[in-house]
């Protein structure tokens, strides 16, 4: 291919690239700001990812118009490391069955932070991972319902009920209002969410494998711009 050639698309690839690790860092600090979110662990880990794009991104670009071999080098390791992460995760994710999810998903609540599983609540307006009876302190148990701002917590049998007072040491446990739980409302966006995510993984994996071989491309090419008379 054409040195030129070569380098405008490493150019455009880059430009994808900065625009999308821009775009993940505005989500995240818009989730934040908009109180969607309040884990800071997890606003701070898609930053960190965009973080991580952009400067990547930048390197591609310095490496690029310089024709300069370290950038290029460590551009190029740097980007088949990320491919291999993202082939791996969306073949993963192409691979999942139901119950491998629901696996996954209740590992995750059991490690969350109350904050993130009041999070969660408030998102999909839902109380309980499963069964909303468990003590809040089970560790497939939640906080109190109330804290998410829930309607079905708003009415008089809401602001007596267990799960979302709190109150589980009741002689005469109240039952509660809220009948829809997290599992049942995820569970029907996460078998979509999961093939989805896994397609787009593969398609951006294939396009940063591409990346890497025009990279290794270009780095071995001699810029015809140069004069090899002049180089010594």
């Amino acid at each position: 291919m054409n040195f030129f050639l070569i380098k405008h698309i490493l150019f455009f690839l880059n430009g994808i690239y900065m625009v999308l690790s821009l775009i993940l860092i505005g989500l995240a600090a818009y989730a934040r700001l908009s109180v969607y979110i309040t884990s800071v662990s997890i606003v701070g880990g898609i930053i960190a990812c965009g973080v991580f794009l952009f400067l990547l991104a930048l390197l591609g670009f310095i490496g690029t118009a310089r024709h300069s071999q370290a950038a290029l080098f460590f551009y190029i390791v740097l980007l088949f490391s990320l491919f291999l992460i993202q082939f791996s995760v969306a073949c993963a994710c192409l691979t999942l069955s139901t119950s491998d999810q629901r696996t996954i998903v209740e590992a995750a609540w059991q490690k969350s932070t109350n904050a993130t599983k009041i999070d969660m609540m408030r998102t999909f307006q839902c109380c309980g991972f499963r069964r909303v009876d468990l003590p809040h302190d089970h560790p497939m148990g939640c906080p109190p319902c109330h804290f998410s701002e829930l309607s079905c917590c708003e009415g008089d049998q809401g602001r007596q009920a267990d799960c979302c007072t709190g109150h589980t040491n009741s002689s005469i446990p109240r039952t509660c209002p809220c009948t829809v739980t997290c599992w049942s409302v995820v569970e029907q966006k996460l078998e979509r969410g999961i093939r989805v995510t896994g397609t787009v993984g593969l398609f951006f994996s294939l396009v940063e494998l591409a990346g890497v071989w025009l990279a290794l491309q270009y780095r071995h090419k001699r810029d015809p711009s140069i004069d090899p008379n002049c180089i010594f």
